[in-house]
């Protein structure tokens, strides 16, 4: 959960600079947090109906857990290159 939560804060973190665009082809270039937060929702919300909880093992969660912070990790980096090279929106 605290991986998701860091997903959504760093997406949007990045969504203030004017060369930072959203990569997900499922949501629109610029989303805003409402819209990041409905999309993991949608998206994982299946997941917690399929499984029980304490069905999940840690094999079950360790790529979901790899690939999410992998791509917060990724975030980071693309704001911090945005800091130094872009403009903030608005």
């Amino acid at each position: 959960m605290a991986l998701q939560a860091a997903d959504v804060w760093t997406t949007d973190r990045g969504m203030d600079f004017n060369c930072v665009y959203e990569a997900n082809p499922l949501l629109p270039d610029i989303p805003s947090i409402d819209r990041i937060i409905l999309h993991k929702l949608v998206f994982l919300s299946p997941i917690n109906v399929l499984y029980e909880y304490d069905e999940l093992t840690y094999q079950d969660m360790f790529l979901p857990m790899i690939l999410t912070a992998w791509v917060v990790d990724n975030n980071l980096k693309v704001i911090d290159r945005a800091k130094q090279n872009c403009s903030k929106r608005g």
